[in-house]
């Protein structure tokens, strides 16, 4: 069976001053899934886990696995019922070009539009990606844990945030002073990718959209890409994030600067603080790449949760996790 190179990403909920559960996540989530909805727990119905966002379409927790150790295992799934199929087919009248033409979806059958594999040990999420992000998966689990059931203790934001590593030790930053989002150069290749606002592909890791933050700045991003077509011509952003108190620089511990960061590609972000050797820290996270068998483009689910539970005993051998 053929595999696909995936990404593993290691996130891990950020409790704060006043966090939405008490208890591990992991056992947030299986007390969730046990609950009772007239008569009928979570775990055995698959409408009763289907959360309706609305900016996102229909969220399903459609795989799931809860194994005597008290990890919890997940397949999360996207899909908007209001989409049907893009197909490209040769036009019998003519061989000139290709016609575009949507079919009408099956009755009992949806359009993915993106997976997410999981696996919780206590407050730990290992993650593999398919086309679902990070703030998906954060609103689903809001939605399981304050709305569907009663498990939080108030109505909530459940943020996931990478673990930091600062020169190889891990939570080495403290007292961040100074952002600055350094993405890769826009070339003039590139201009029709960056130029996307709707990815289809489940293969689609985030990336830093340096036209739209110029479009928010208010710049004419389209004399901007002329004069990348004319001159060949590359653009280079360095914004520079500060918070100011008056004449004072806050800083931030370095869990708070992770948690504003955590959507953001790791390979755009230079973190500077105290603490920080040479007064200059890049922010990486944890994460391996593994191959994964797949049936078609859809990883197999089996496959899937046995590369997180060997992720999660590696990372507990090297000492990061329980």
């Amino acid at each position: 069976m053929p595999s696909k190179r995936v990404r593993i990403h290691y996130r891990r909920f950020f409790r704060g001053g006043e966090p939405v559960v008490s208890e591990p996540l992991s056992e947030a989530v299986a007390k969730a899934l046990a609950h009772k909805v007239d008569g009928q727990d979570l775990y055995g119905d698959v409408r009763l886990r289907t959360y309706e966002d609305v900016d996102h379409g229909s969220v399903v927790l459609n795989g799931r696995f809860l194994p005597a150790n008290g990890d919890v295992y997940g397949e999360l799934v996207r899909f908007d019922p209001n989409t049907n199929i893009p197909l490209l087919v040769q036009n019998s009248a003519s061989t000139a070009e290709l016609e575009i033409r949507e079919a009408v979806k099956p009755n009992d059958a949806e359009v993915l539009q993106g997976m997410t594999f999981f696996m919780i040990r206590k407050d730990h999420v290992l993650v593999v990606d398919q086309g679902l992000t990070n703030p998906i998966f954060e609103r689903y689990l809001r939605w399981l844990l304050c709305e569907r059931t009663p498990v939080a203790q108030r109505n909530a934001r459940v943020p996931l945030i990478p673990k930091l590593f600062l020169d190889e030790e891990v939570e080495g930053l403290r007292d961040v002073k100074l952002i600055r989002l350094r993405p890769a150069p826009l070339q003039v290749d590139t201009l029709f990718d960056e130029a996307r606002t709707e990815v289809h592909s489940q293969d689609v890791e985030p990336t830093t959209s340096v036209l739209s933050i110029l479009r928010a700045a208010n710049f004419d991003t389209a004399v901007i890409e002329d004069m990348m077509r004319s001159h060949g011509a590359a653009v280079v952003l360095n914004l520079s994030i500060t918070l100011k108190a008056g004449r004072s620089t806050l800083k931030m511990q370095g869990e708070e600067a992770v948690a504003l960061l955590r959507n953001v590609p790791e390979d755009d972000l230079i973190v500077i603080g105290d603490g920080i050797r040479k007064n200059r820290g890049v922010l990486e996270r944890l994460s391996e790449q593994v191959d994964i068998e797949r049936k078609g483009n859809i990883l197999v689910r089996r496959e899937a949760w046995s590369a997180l539970s060997k992720a999660a005993a590696s990372y507990r051998d090297a000492g990061l996790i329980e």
